[in-house]
């Protein structure tokens, strides 16, 4: 399966000190070929709120995804967290991408 991987933190601090995304991408990356997907695309989101979805990478890897045919067929994520704080933003998303046949999965 075609993959695309979203690591995202909260806080420039924490992008700055590599807190959270190194190591999100190397449990993805495990995660993704432990399944034997193929990962197609990398989505860092360093420094950004998943309060809202006013995010640039966020938007790029959900335009990605809604193409015809989409660029890949699921969006791997560490936790729900990390694609949405809000569940009802997530749900709103999550049947968006549905429609496109692609799945988000958190590995956690």
């Amino acid at each position: 399966m075609h993959v695309a991987l979203y690591a995202r933190v909260s806080t420039t601090r924490q992008a700055d000190n590599d807190l959270s995304i190194p190591d999100q991408l190397r449990q993805l990356r495990e995660w993704a070929a432990a399944n034997g997907h193929l990962v197609i695309q990398e989505y860092v989101e360093p420094g950004a709120s998943a309060t809202d979805d006013k995010r640039p990478v966020f938007q790029q890897m959900i335009s990605d995804a809604m193409m015809k045919p989409a660029a890949f067929e699921v969006i791997v994520i560490h936790s729900l967290s990390r694609f949405f704080r809000d569940g009802i933003e997530f749900g709103v998303y999550e049947r968006k991408l549905a429609k496109n046949k692609v799945k988000v999965v958190s590995i956690t």
